[in-house]
This record gives structure tokens, C-alpha cells and sequence, in this order.
């Protein structure tokens, strides 16, 4: 029997050869033991236990099932305390040849307090196996129960087989680190109105029931031309050290940057970095109002229908162009005029005089801007226009003065 003399002591993180990193747990107090009850192969082996969670991740413990017959043989090395429902990475490979008419393989036996409570083959055999070369690689085991021990065990239930393998153990690791990471969401592209403001968001995928890396920090960057240069907090930018970025009071300018976030991990002899997707900015903006023309002078003896106004230069915006007509009485209070939505505006009769302008705003993506107005044109009423001449029959005469 295999006995636990000590608890996990420490943890420290270790840099895989085959990439990714990670804490390695701490059992070098295993030992080893390659008998079983009635076990009588010959060339079996564990040896090494403690190798298997060597500072050097290049060192390793080693079960070599043997050969020949025996009823319940096992071999094994083992470990250490850790939660149900948490990763455990086994850092393992494995070669060999067997030819053995029985049910047989290698296993991962985790156990607590003496008792199994989950375990999970490594490789399994039936008749003929000619060769389980098995390159050096990562076993995922979310073991449902905690444990408190954990044995790599080849067992055989009986049978008479011939098995020349070796499996071996470099590490078994509590939390494993992928290269690179990966993000759980990326930058979206944003619209929004000039003197606005809008956020962009990034997270690496960060997890409590799985991979986690630690000491995240997250850098955003703008791309200048063809170079990415680091964002830093001001006027416009801030929390440029963290997963969401805020740009705020967008200036025009701003229209079509593009950014992106590096997050980076790092830990031990470890370093990971993840570059995101970029993430465009689209500011929707009237950057000129545009002007209509022109005033007029109408009659109401003659006509008090003013001429359509026309544009005498266009509005230029980002997106597209949403015009409203407005008129007053006082070129003070404006109010909307119904129905007028075009670029130009054919006023009915006035009644007074009245000055008109003409608003237009910008649509993008969704986003809408407020409205910016033109010049405002006046339009005088006058009521009499016509010259009107009076004819009488008066005679206008001076007396004739005689000398």
C-alpha cells in the first residue's frame, strides 16, 4: 500500500519545453512501488516518483509494466492535495510494444483518504497493440471528487502478455497555461458622434474552472500609419492599462482610427502575450452645414409667394444626410416645418415676414448626430407694391394781369 507521508507543501511555476507553462505541484515526498498481489512480471518497474514534479521539466519518473503473468499487478508513482472540479495537467508520454491477450492499460487513480474517487486511462489494450510510441504531450483530467493522492498505475486483471513499455511522468501541474492566450471577446468596431463617447472592450479568456492565467495587463495601441504605438491617458483617452478602453470628447479626427489591445501574463520563467483583432472608430459628424439662398422681397398686391430656396453649397457629412426646413416670425424661435425634409424648399405664400433655415444631420451605423443649421434667408412682405395715379378734371388757372 501506498502511504502519504506529507501534504502539499508549495507550489511554483514551471515553463513547459512542448509550450505553455504551469504550476507544478509539489510531491517530493511520492514514492514508488512496483508489486501487486500475486504480480509476477518480470522487468517491471517505477522508478523515480519525485522526477515527475522536478524543477527540471525535463526530468521524469517511469512505470515499466514488465513481462509475464500475475493477477492484480500495479505499478505507481504519486501526489498531492487539490480540489474536485479543478484541471490537473499531466505532463506524460509513452512508447513500447505489447502483445497481451487481456484487458490491461495504464491509468491516472486519483484517491482520497486511502479511497479512489476517479480515474482515467492513459491507453488501453486488447489482443495487439504493436507499438504505443506516444509523443511527449499534455493529459487534461477534471477529477469530479477532491483528491489527496494520485497514482499512475498499469493494472492487470489476469492474463499472460508480453510488454516492452515505458510510460512516463515529467510533471503533473495544477493550472496549465496555454500559448498563446486566447480572448474571450475582442474589440468591436464603434460609431459614434463627434464630441462623444464610446469604450472598447477586450478580455482574455480568464476562467475560475479552468486555465487561468495570472498578472494580466493589458496595453491599448492606435495604428500610426503603418506602426501600432502605445495609447497613453489624456484629454481623450483613458484606462489605456485596462481590458475596456474610453475615448472620449471623439474629436473629427478621430474618423477610421483603428486599435487594438496586447495583454500580456507573465510568471516564474513564463511570459505570455495575445495581440487582439482591431477595432475601427467611426465618428459621424456634419462637418459643414452647407448654405441656401437667398433672401427675397415679395408683394402682397402682387404676389406673396416667395421662389424656392435652392443650396448654394451642400452639406458634407460622414454618413448620410437628414435635412429639416425651419422658419420664425423673429429669427429668434425657429420651429420645424412639416413635410420640408429635402435639400431644398419651395415655401408657400407668407402673410409676414418670415426667415427660414435649414437643419441637417448625419446617420451612421445607427448613430445619429444632432442638427446643424445653414444661414438663415429672409423673406420680406411688403403689402403695396403698385405705383397708383390719381387723374382729375381740375382746372388749375392764374388771372391775366394787363398793364
Amino acid at each position: 500500500m501506498f502511504f502519504v507521508y506529507n501534504k502539499m507543501t508549495a507550489q511554483e511555476m514551471v515553463a513547459l519545453p512542448n509550450g505553455g507553462c504551469g504550476r507544478l505541484l509539489d510531491t517530493n515526498t511520492s514514492s514508488a512501488s512496483d508489486g501487486g498481489f500475486l504480480c509476477f512480471r518480470l522487468g517491471k518497474e517505477a522508478a523515480n516518483p519525485n522526477n515527475m514534479t522536478d524543477t527540471d521539466v525535463n526530468s521524469f519518473s517511469s512505470l515499466k509494466p514488465g513481462t509475464g503473468a500475475g493477477l492484480f499487478c500495479s505499478t505507481y508513482t504519486t501526489g498531492a492535495d487539490f480540489q474536485a472540479n479543478k484541471p490537473v495537467y499531466i505532463d506524460f508520454a509513452s512508447d513500447g510494444f505489447n502483445f497481451n491477450p487481456s484487458f490491461n492499460g495504464g491509468n491516472f487513480v486519483f484517491y482520497n483518504n486511502g479511497q479512489e474517487v476517479y480515474r482515467t486511462g492513459i491507453n488501453g489494450h486488447f489482443f495487439f497493440d504493436f507499438g504505443d510510441n506516444q509523443e511527449r504531450r499534455i493529459i487534461k483530467v477534471i477529477p469530479t471528487a477532491a483528491w489527496d493522492e494520485v497514482q499512475l498505475a498499469f493494472g492487470e486483471a489476469i492474463g499472460i502478455g508480453f510488454s516492452f513499455s515505458q510510460m512516463r511522468v515529467y510533471n503533473i501541474l495544477s493550472e496549465y497555461y496555454l500559448a498563446p492566450m486566447t480572448y474571450l471577446s475582442q474589440p468591436a468596431d464603434k460609431t459614434v458622434a463627434a464630441g462623444g463617447s464610446t469604450t472598447m472592450t477586450a478580455v482574455i479568456n480568464n476562467t475560475t474552472t479552468d486555465e487561468t492565467p495570472d498578472n494580466i495587463t493589458y496595453q491599448w495601441q492606435i495604428l500610426n500609419g503603418s506602426t501600432w504605438t502605445n495609447l497613453t491617458n489624456g484629454t481623450n483617452y483613458s484606462n489605456v492599462t485596462s481590458s475596456t478602453l474610453t475615448i472620449s470628447n471623439v474629436p473629427v479626427g478621430f474618423n477610421n482610427n483603428q486599435y487594438r489591445v496586447v495583454a500580456n501574463s507573465s510568471f516564474h520563467t513564463c511570459s505570455f502575450l495575445a495581440i487582439s483583432t482591431v477595432g475601427r472608430l467611426f465618428v459621424n459628424s456634419v462637418n459643414v452645414p452647407g448654405t441656401i439662398a437667398a433672401d427675397q422681397t415679395v408683394c402682397m398686391d402682387i404676389s406673396n409667394d416667395p421662389a424656392a430656396f435652392s443650396q448654394s453649397a451642400a452639406a458634407q457629412v460622414s454618413g448620410s444626410a437628414e435635412y429639416q426646413w425651419q422658419s420664425s416670425p423673429d429669427n429668434v424661435t425657429f420651429t420645424n416645418i412639416t413635410n420640408a425634409t429635402s435639400a431644398t424648399y419651395d415655401a408657400p405664400p407668407v402673410t409676414q415676414t418670415t426667415y427660414y433655415r435649414r437643419g441637417v444631420r448625419s446617420v451612421l451605423n445607427g448613430n445619429t448626430t444632432a442638427y446643424q443649421y445653414s444661414n438663415v434667408v429672409k423673406v420680406t412682405l411688403k403689402q403695396s407694391c403698385l405705383i397708383k395715379c390719381i387723374i382729375t378734371n381740375k382746372m388749375i388757372y392764374t388771372k391775366l394781369n394787363s398793364n
